[in-house]
């Protein structure tokens, strides 16, 4: 029993499961606008590009922008898909097996994700190593250009934060708590 709260243990890890599964649910949400914004910032940059043709004119820097923001919105993304549970799953062949076949993909999307995420950690070094330098053509507001290493950090950003997500979801599964259904949430 927890002595605070007169709850069985089991119960109030359910409870602290809950609460953590919603800020991983909000942070989410954190990570899908920042999605946004890499994409509103590539629209706005596209758009000057075209419109600047009108009047002659164009600036080098916003292709190579364009791209870097292309990169962080899927890196971002990478995250706010999986924790939001809007990637792509064959429920109907799942459901056909009623709750052992829901129990059973929920442990292989769960396992899955930690491995490809503990693979993208593996080879961090080896990635980091050879995206030394700079992105040509990234000019930053001081004259200098991006490091090639800033492209890489909302990827495992992402990773880590899957793995914690995935984590969470098994705990909940040991425990009896049903998998999140994303309609729930979908008001937030």
């Amino acid at each position: 029993m927890d002595p605070h709260t007169n709850i069985p243990n089991e119960r109030a890890l359910g409870r602290a499961l809950h609460r953590i599964d919603g800020l991983a649910w909000q942070l989410g949400g954190l990570f899908l606008w920042l999605s946004n914004i890499c994409l509103f910032v590539m629209l706005v940059l596209t758009a000057t590009t075209i419109i600047g043709r009108l009047f002659n004119w164009s600036a080098p820097w916003i292709w190579p922008w364009t791209m870097v923001f292309f990169v962080w919105l899927s890196f971002f993304g990478f995250f706010a898909i999986f924790v939001r549970q809007m990637d792509v799953r064959i429920e109907f062949l799942a459901l056909m097996f009623g709750k052992w076949g829901m129990a059973v993909t929920r442990l292989i999307s769960d396992a899955f994700a930690i491995a490809l995420c503990g693979t993208l950690f593996w080879l961090m070094p080896k990635v980091m190593a050879s995206a030394s330098g700079f992105i040509e053509g990234v000019i930053l507001p001081g004259g200098g250009e991006l490091v090639r290493n800033a492209l890489y950090v909302p990827l495992f950003m992402s990773a880590a934060l899957i793995v914690i997500s995935a984590l969470i979801d098994l705990a909940k599964m040991a425990v009896g708590i049903s998998e999140r259904s994303p309609e729930i949430h979908m008001e937030d």
